[in-house]
């Protein structure tokens, strides 16, 4: 099974708020090289404790036994580690992504989930998931339901594995850079965005957008550049709503601690689309 293979499903807000779940998958695609949510485990240079929940529980099925291991919360993000250790029987015959869903103080603010999956022998798989929300409570403490009720293998878990879990936002709160901006910029096809913000933490950095009508080409790309001309490409965006008409572009394992920096819009090959908007840090 590779390890470099990063699976990911949009969803459906509809329903959020509701106590059933609602979500509707409405892609369903495979990234190579999906290695930036490993790498914040596996990078031993950075220092992810003070938003790091310790979990260590196990809940069990007829299927096998799921460890919650650890909960990671980033700014409208929440990232999973955990073990699966399948019964005996279970023998998969491709890899194995799980789609966890969570409620957040009781609501759905879900918009992607993406999974990846390392096999460690031929009954332990390790399990990360990176789950992409929007309009994330303000609140310090929050408390998770987490469900593991969605797989891509043909046998339906009739009995989800389910944890709650306490968290804390505050350190990350603390932490967390904003860079205000609301300013227009033309983009591919001449499609007109607003920039809303940047956000920045230890853990991530996302750019923030929208427009008046549903985004239909989605090649959105950005540089962020620093003084000293360090540059980052962003190059994934994702819808933050069914209408397709809020955005987010994150690059994970990137933190803005300066205080200024440029934004620009750039097409496939990187070149400038319109004008650079100089950032400032609120």
């Amino acid at each position: 099974m590779s390890d470099d293979i990063f699976r990911v499903v949009d969803l459906n807000k509809e329903n959020r708020g509701r106590k059933k779940w609602g979500i509707v998958v409405l892609l369903l695609v495979l990234v190579l090289c999906g290695s930036s949510l490993l790498y914040l485990w596996r990078d031993r240079e950075v220092d992810f404790e003070a938003y790091k929940t310790e979990v260590g529980e196990t809940a069990n099925n007829s299927l096998g036994r799921l460890t919650l291991n650890e909960v990671i919360i980033d700014d409208n993000q929440i990232l999973l580690n955990a073990t699966f250790e399948p019964i005996k029987e279970f023998i998969p015959d491709h890899q194995v992504f799980f789609f966890p869903q969570i409620l957040v103080n009781g609501k759905d603010y879900m918009v992607r989930n993406g999974g990846q999956s390392i096999a460690r022998s031929a009954n332990i798989y390790t399990i990360y998931n990176s789950i992409k929300m929007d309009d994330f409570p303000p609140d310090e403490n929050l408390e998770l339901d987490i469900r593991y009720k969605d797989w891509n293998v043909k046998t339906r878990i009739e009995k989800p594995w389910a944890f709650q879990v306490n968290a804390s936002q505050a350190q990350l709160q603390e932490d967390r850079h904003i860079f205000s901006i609301e300013k227009k910029v033309k983009h591919v096809d001449q499609q007109e965005l607003m920039i809303d913000r940047v956000v920045s933490t230890p853990i991530s950095t996302t750019i923030y957008f929208h427009a008046k009508k549903a985004i239909v080409h989605d090649a959105l790309r950005f540089k962020i550049q620093s003084k000293a001309g360090q540059s980052w490409s962003f190059e994934t965006p994702y819808p933050l709503n069914k209408e397709r008409t809020k955005w987010g572009s994150r690059v994970d394992g990137l933190y803005l601690s300066e205080k200024n920096y440029t934004l620009v819009p750039v097409d496939m090959d990187g070149s400038k689309l319109d004008s650079a908007i100089k950032i400032k840090k609120d």
